[in-house]
């Protein structure tokens, strides 16, 4: 058996044992398991370097000096690499790096029109991850631009075919958490908390795998919409508890190694720009200038601003 074999072999059961893990519910095994295969995958990395890969990291480190147009051109080089590889995974995240720049930078219509070839890409992939993965992006972009009723579509369709087997309650979680979304906009109230309450049901046990950035992530979610009902419901000291809950989660993504980028700093950003708005509607000041200088401070390191709520 040659070495790559051999290295492709052991990836492959260190992600069979990862999966297993979670089908026990073993989180901490899931966990452990998880932080090996992000060392394999990057050691690998370093072994065999791709040019796709080596795009991939100059725009990344573009991304971080918020050199937005030079990073734009290196996910372009990288995307048409792809192409030319008739490469549908790879076309695939391609697309959805430049989504996410576009995302970040506030070009909305850009970052829907990415969203849309994302998902169209995942399509031809038939891998169920990555059309879950596409139509959470699409997700964001209608919400980003306002359009409720395609974000509604669009999580009741990740809903409807995430698969019944328990490797994917991470993604259930996550769809059901988009839907939740939108029905609090539709003023379906208590369905949206229905669908929390089988999301938490699913992550809750998971919280404390500080290394999973999908379960802190989507905690941090869990966490935004609870505020929203709270602020609904005007228990606006609910809503600020559950605002710095969010705010924690999406601290603890910022600092994870495996992502790259200003994104993950862009996601904390924003959290603590809503949660100085939820602080200032209970009342604590002093609370509220800590919370927005720190958002402040987070978008000039990173070169991104973020409209405050109304005026974008």
């Amino acid at each position: 058996m040659s070495t790559d074999d051999s290295q492709k072999g052991e990836f492959e059961r260190l992600l069979k044992a990862f999966h297993s893990a979670q089908e026990r519910g073993d989180f901490e095994q899931a966990e452990s398991i998880g932080v090996q295969c992000l060392v394999f995958a990057s050691e690998e990395a370093e072994r065999n370097p791709t040019e796709s890969l080596r795009l991939v990291q100059e725009a990344h480190e573009h991304e971080d000096a918020a050199r937005w147009e030079q990073a734009e051109a290196a996910h372009r080089r990288a995307l048409a690499l792809a192409q030319a590889e008739g490469n549908e995974a790879m076309i695939f995240k391609a697309h959805d790096d430049l989504r996410s720049l576009y995302a970040i930078c506030g070009t909305a219509d850009k970052a829907l029109q990415e969203a849309r070839a994302v998902l169209e890409a995942a399509r031809k992939t038939d891998m169920a991850p990555l059309l879950l993965m596409a139509l959470g992006g699409l997700f964001q972009c209608h919400v980003m631009k306002g359009d409720m009723t395609s974000a509604a579509a669009t999580a009741e369709e990740a809903v409807q075919i995430t698969p019944a087997e328990k490797m994917y309650d991470g993604q259930r979680a996550r769809a059901l958490l988009m839907r939740a979304r939108c029905r609090l906009e539709q003023g379906q109230v208590s369905q949206a908390e229905h669908d929390l309450e089988v999301a938490w049901r699913i992550l809750a046990p998971q919280a404390k795998a500080a290394m999973l950035a999908g379960v802190q992530g989507s905690l941090a979610v869990w966490w935004e919409i609870t505020a929203r009902i709270r602020t609904q419901s005007k228990d606006f000291a609910a809503a600020a508890q559950a605002m710095g809950q969010a705010v924690e989660f999406r601290r603890t993504v910022s600092q994870l190694p495996q992502l790259e980028g200003p994104h993950k700093q862009y996601a904390l950003a924003r959290v603590l720009q809503d949660y100085s708005v939820a602080l200032l509607a209970e009342g604590k000041v002093e609370a509220v200038t800590a919370a927005f200088n720190e958002s402040r401070n987070i978008q000039q390191k990173t070169g991104i601003a973020i409209p405050l709520a109304g005026t974008a």
